[in-house]
């Protein structure tokens, strides 16, 4: 596996690294998911080496990013990266590509540059629509309290956690989340500062409306999920797309997982024919 040089860029009140990878004349702006790093984009580089130059994001709380607590990525963090891309490297127009959580971040500089966007390729996305457990998590002081308390003693919040999900607050899927993701301490506070440091991010109301008025702009556009994901919910993830008609929406027969050998070539072939 090829290594990645670290470059990082001073944002605001906080700093935010990326990797470059390629060195065509396209320029693809990535964010992957949550737990992850930038070599999950390795197939993606290799098989755009010699047509675009990839600029790899690192999300809050991973990778070299070292947040304080009680970070928040904003509009304003959004702006002010692709402000310093496009003077750094010398761009006017770009892609986004970025996966599960990452795509807030990705939708957050759609909404805010939207005529510089060339596409927009989705996968897996979360953000589409906040679930009612996302919300109560991170959008009051109880969510908040709670989470504090799961931190530090897991067991007291489990019996919580079936009892949202028997309540149906809490959807199946963000349970297994939930539950799979939290084995440690050191997992649970990052959980936590994640969430809390995305959660302004998401499909928003003036993003929704000018595609609305605007319809070329759905077509810039690429969305893929999973037929199988346990995390996205399918139902609620196509409810909140109906009114979209000309995004281009791609089901493939996967889960959550879209890196896998199997089905990430048929991304590479249905995003960049």
């Amino acid at each position: 596996m090829q290594n990645v040089v670290t470059y990082k860029v001073s944002l605001l009140d906080t700093e935010i690294h990326f990797y470059v990878r390629g060195n065509g004349h396209h320029y693809l702006i990535c964010f992957y998911g949550y737990g992850q790093n930038a070599t999950v984009f390795d197939a993606l580089a290799a098989h755009l080496k010699d047509t675009h130059t990839l600029l790899m994001v690192d999300l809050p709380f991973h990778g070299a990013n070292m947040h304080q607590k009680g970070f928040e990525w904003t509009i304003a963090h959004s702006n002010a990266l692709i402000t310093y891309f496009k003077q750094q490297f010398n761009f006017h127009s770009y892609s986004l590509l970025a996966y599960s959580i990452g795509a807030r971040i990705a939708l957050s500089i759609f909404d805010q540059d939207i005529q510089a966007v060339e596409n927009l390729y989705l996968l897996a996305p979360d953000g589409i629509f906040n679930s009612r457990f996302f919300r109560f998590i991170t959008g009051n002081r109880l969510g908040k309290g709670l989470m504090n308390v799961f931190i530090h003693f897991p067991h007291v919040v489990h019996g919580i956690i079936h009892l949202l999900s028997f309540l149906t607050i809490l959807d199946s899927a963000s349970k297994r989340l939930y539950l799979s993701t939290t084995h440690s301490q050191l997992k649970r506070r990052r959980l936590s500062n994640f969430w809390n440091s995305v959660h302004q991010l998401d499909f928003s109301t003036s993003l929704k409306s000018y595609l609305l008025h605007h319809l070329s702009a759905q077509e810039k556009i690429v969305l893929f999920y999973g037929t199988h994901d346990p995390i996205i919910n399918k139902k609620q993830l196509l409810k909140s797309l109906v009114a979209f008609s000309r995004i281009q929406i791609h089901a493939l027969p996967c889960g959550h997982n879209f890196f896998n050998a199997n089905i990430f070539p048929i991304v590479l072939k249905r995003a960049f024919l």
